[in-house]
């Protein structure tokens, strides 16, 4: 009897479940018992939430360009520094993504992404740097040269114009006076003798630096460099510049540094900017405010001690040994500078800095790689690709949203009064799909002007691809009313007297709404496919703003498939994971409505 009544019991509750379940409810409980389709849905939401979150987080300007870094491979790391350099630094500087350290014994370390061999010395170099001690080094774009306690001068890494070895009519004077300062710039090599004379050499020929002014022949203490300019600190305390012409930071240099009212003991220099220190511990700047480098921020009323220039940005350490940053903001976090107070040394170059305190340990900040590499204006991958898949996948939201509406109300109408409005409906429907697609948008995007709004082409396609893609979903809608609408609870309905457009949306649509979810789904896919391609031809979404499709257009080109395949591998994974998920997703809807899931 017991086992009887349970029997009993269980069919009763699955008698009681069947009653109160809709079709929507039962639609869920099939989708997820299929595990394939929740793989999809779970794919789907991880790159929904990746690409809304990581919009939110990064810091991206679209017309932002750092060729310096262009085509970098994915990596990371470039800030990891070697333990053995802790409390044992000279000096330290950078390349475009890597650093190097001069230890107080006489050894160059290295670390971060090698360019060009800048850090992988061939074995003959290795050896020597091994055997050698090292009085002096200096780092550039993609490079390094130093000097021996045996005055050998010699270096490793891009080598396109000669700046590793000392230019053969001056380096009798160079070493003769003694290289008491080397540094590397874009391409070239800067040295500083103890006769205080500078010497210039490899890539100078289009800037002029290889034009050294006689006014600053014997007079130069110290110096700072930029892609085309050289700032100099003169021995009388002064501020000169030589290098291109026509620049702000070569024309507009406050007099007061050059007249010698100002005692001036430490300059830096950005790509368009100079800054100098006076003996009062107060900061001067000059040229182009590009990134608000001319900004000199609050040191709180402390004297400053030093200043340094990154790519295009300053870093100032006060008397207290605390560490301010202003310029480019927070590009490769470059901002982020350490609090605290004891810092004695810091040393800052292109997009990496280092602050040593005083028990030797050393606090870094800036750019640290770059996860998915560059493009080829020096843009990060990574940050495009999240700020390309939002606009992607809006674009093919709204889109997706437009064809719903528009095919559920047509699709509604016309399943249900039939006859001569069906006929109607379903013959412009057809007329509709009968436009072909790609050569009308295509024919549109071509006669659009040129400076177009990017908001009004966003628009441009979100209508199109709304309005020619209704069809399917409007056919569907009605084949399935026009089943509907002859079921017992319609006629009871218009027994009530309940209206027409009440019998429609209250009653009619509930039961057919899961259908337009897995209508909407695989749209959704397809639409993504379909902005993907309309950008890839350059009629979708323009550069410099990113989509997934505008990101793919150079794949075009040999050299990008060959060398720089992270430039068209991430962006061709975002749609291809987006669109399977979503239609893995979509896939396991269309069998959950099926009457025969409920079988299994």
């Amino acid at each position: 009897m017991r086992i009887f009544f349970v029997k009993r019991k269980k069919n009763a509750d699955v008698m009681q479940e069947e009653m109160v379940t809709t079709p929507l409810q039962t639609m869920v409980k099939n989708f997820f018992r299929n595990p394939i389709g929740v793989v999809g849905l779970l794919g789907f939401l991880a790159i929904l939430l990746t690409v809304l979150i990581g919009d939110k987080y990064f810091v991206y300007d679209d017309f932002y360009r750092q060729p310096i870094v262009k085509n970098i491979g994915p990596g990371y790391g470039y800030l990891d520094y070697p333990n053995e350099i802790k409390g044992n630094v000279k000096d330290i500087q950078s390349g475009a993504t890597f650093s190097a350290a001069l230890t107080n014994d006489g050894k160059v370390k290295m670390w971060g992404k090698d360019l060009e061999g800048a850090i992988t010395p061939p074995e003959d170099i290795q050896k020597k740097l091994d055997e050698d001690t090292i009085t002096h080094m200096g780092v550039g774009d993609k490079f390094i040269v130093v000097l021996n306690d045996k005055n050998e001068f010699y270096g490793w890494g891009n080598n396109s114009f000669n700046q590793l070895m000392l230019p053969v009519v001056d380096k009798a004077n160079m070493l003769n006076e003694g290289i008491v300062k080397i540094k590397g710039g874009d391409q070239y090599s800067v040295a500083l003798t103890g006769a205080n004379n500078i010497y210039v050499w490899g890539s100078t020929m289009g800037n002029n630096l290889h034009r050294i002014p006689k006014r600053l022949k014997g007079k130069v203490a110290d110096f700072a460099v930029s892609s085309t300019n050289i700032v100099v600190l003169t021995t009388d305390g002064t501020v000169d510049v030589f290098g291109a012409r026509g620049g702000q930071i070569y024309e507009d240099i406050p007099e007061k540094l050059q007249d010698g009212s100002l005692k001036i003991v430490d300059i830096a220099m950005t790509l368009y900017s100079g800054a100098a220190l006076d003996d009062q511990g107060v900061v001067h700047t000059w040229g182009a405010n590009m990134e608000n480098t001319l900004d000199v921020p609050d040191f709180g009323g402390e004297k400053v001690l030093g200043v340094y220039g990154g790519r295009e940005y300053f870093v100032a350490r006060t008397e207290s040994g605390k560490v301010y940053t202003w310029g480019l903001d927070n590009y490769r976090e470059v901002s982020n500078s350490p609090e605290g107070e004891g810092y004695t040394a810091v040393y800052a170059d292109y997009f990496q800095n280092y602050a040593v305190k005083e028990d030797g340990s050393i606090d870094t900040w800036g750019s640290n790689g770059f996860i998915l590499g560059t493009d080829e204006l020096g843009r990060d991958m990574w940050i495009r690709i999240i700020k390309g898949g939002k606009l992607t996948l809006s674009i093919s939201f709204i889109a997706v949203l437009i064809q719903v509406v528009i095919g559920v109300i047509v699709g509604l109408i016309s399943g249900y009064y039939g006859g001569v409005i069906d006929n109607i409906l379903m013959r412009f429907a057809e007329v509709v799909a009968s436009f072909p697609f790609y050569p009308l948008v295509i024919t549109i995007g071509a006669m659009l002007p040129p400076d177009t709004p990017q908001k009004t082409r966003l628009v441009m396609i979100m209508v199109i691809l709304g309005i020619l893609g209704w069809t399917g979903i409007a056919r569907l809608i009605r084949g399935q009313i026009l089943a509907e609408r002859e079921k017992d609870y319609v006629l009871a309905a218009k027994a009530l007297g309940i209206r027409e457009a009440g019998i429609m949306k209250r009653h009619i649509l509930p039961n057919v709404v899961s259908i337009v979810i897995v209508q909407a789904t695989i749209g959704y896919a397809s639409n993504l496919l379909t902005e993907a391609g309309l950008s890839f031809l350059g009629f979708g979404v323009k550069p410099p703003y990113a989509s997934w499709g505008n990101m793919l257009t150079n794949a075009q080109q040999t050299e990008v498939i060959q060398f720089f395949w992270w430039r068209w591998v991430f962006p061709a994974m975002g749609v291809f994971l987006t669109a399977l998920s979503v239609n893995l997703a979509g896939d396991a809807m269309r069998d959950a409505i099926d009457p025969k899931a409920n079988e299994r």
